[in-house]
């Protein structure tokens, strides 16, 4: 028998056709405001059109197979986690995530719910969904903060050691390991989970009383947690971050070849600065000020472009690149997973092509 369609507790399922089809026009007028209202107010604009003129026709290609490459890799996350999936399935449940959380600011939860929904209607037990949609969650966290710390400290290894930068790269790295070790301890044991959530909700609590608001169930969410996830990430802990660092790094080479076309790499900028300028602008994404950080990241990475040594008109070409090249494929690629998804839900899946791979998470003892 199929499994059933539902999903732990606090988890919305049942996402309204409406809903679906205003992320997709959310989606597009996204897509529409990157190329026609912010890129023309950068006062570099003009040159920055000239350079990317001036670039060299074998790096436009390098740029455009680093996209398409970051394309493919993206959905390998999810296909690690939940094998025999299958390559398009696991396709149209990445990248419809990628546009729910990019078209709505604070549109993370939704993309999870989304998420959610898709693999239920595949046939995916509700458990193996949470621990897969679960192991992808806490990986991204760590590598959107851990990379800003690395490239923090890289730096200053680098020689451009001043005192704000070496306390920044200590604090990073600093709340990276021990962000790992609380980790550590909920997946390990339920009493860890426990332990774990109690000084949560002691450290948390008095800013939700202050703000008259109920303090979460950080005990309760993270012994589900715990639950969900604790046997994928115990068997799978090496393919999960090979995936996931691949999937975050993959837009990186797209900056880079953009720059490396723009004559930027090397007298202007160093590889470590590059990758320092991309992993703020990266955690800046996953900020929900505005769609897929529009304005805050491209400013962010234009201006660390600038300071670390490239010319304006280079910094605002690269990001133009950028986005062009990375944000607006995934995007296109988002809403196509969307649409063919909203097509297909007017038709019950046969048994026959459910999925069939078992039927709960990896199991661990520890």
């Amino acid at each position: 028998m199929p499994p059933e369609n539902v999903v732990p507790d606090g988890v919305k399922t049942r996402h309204s056709r409406r809903r679906f089809v205003i992320t997709a026009l959310v989606g597009v007028i996204v897509v529409v405001a990157v190329f026609a209202l912010l890129l023309p107010q950068a006062s570099s604009y003009q040159e920055a059109l000239k350079e990317l003129a001036d670039m060299p026709v074998v790096w436009i290609l390098a740029v455009v197979v680093a996209g398409l490459a970051n394309i493919a890799v993206y959905p390998f996350t999810v296909l690690v986690a939940i094998p025999r999936l299958g390559y398009w399935r696991g396709f149209s449940e990445r990248q419809a995530g990628f546009l729910v959380s990019n078209a709505i600011p604070g549109g993370g939860a939704i993309a999870v719910g989304t998420q959610y929904s898709m693999l239920s209607r595949y046939g995916v037990p509700s458990a193996l969904s949470a621990a897969a949609v679960s192991a992808d969650a806490v990986w991204t966290y760590l590598l959107t903060l851990g990379m800003p710390a690395v490239a923090v400290t890289l730096l200053v290894v680098e020689g451009r050691s001043t005192a704000g930068m070496a306390t920044i790269a200590i604090i990073g790295l600093a709340v990276v390991l021990v962000s790992v070790i609380l980790i550590v301890i909920v997946l390990r044991s339920e009493s860890g989970a426990r332990r774990v959530g109690r000084l949560a909700e002691r450290l948390i609590g008095p800013v939700f009383h202050r703000l008259h608001r109920e303090t979460p169930d950080f005990v309760g969410s993270l012994v589900e947690f715990r639950e969900n996830a604790h046997g994928l990430v115990a068997q799978k802990w090496k393919q999960l971050t090979v995936t996931n660092v691949a999937a975050q790094i993959m837009p990186l080479f797209v900056l880079f070849f953009a720059l490396v076309g723009l004559d930027a790499v090397g007298e202007q900028l160093s590889i470590i600065e590059i990758f320092a300028a991309y992993s703020v602008a990266l955690l800046l994404v996953s900020i929900p000020v505005t769609p897929g950080g529009l304005g805050t990241v491209d400013a962010a990475l234009i201006g660390l472009l600038v300071a670390f040594g490239a010319p304006g008109s280079v910094a605002v070409a690269a990001d133009l690149l950028w986005r062009l090249i990375w944000f607006l494929p995934q995007i296109i690629a988002g809403l196509s997973a969307m649409a063919a998804y909203l097509i297909s839900r007017r038709r019950p899946v046969p048994e026959s092509k459910l999925w069939r791979g078992g039927e709960t998470a990896p199991a661990a003892d520890y």
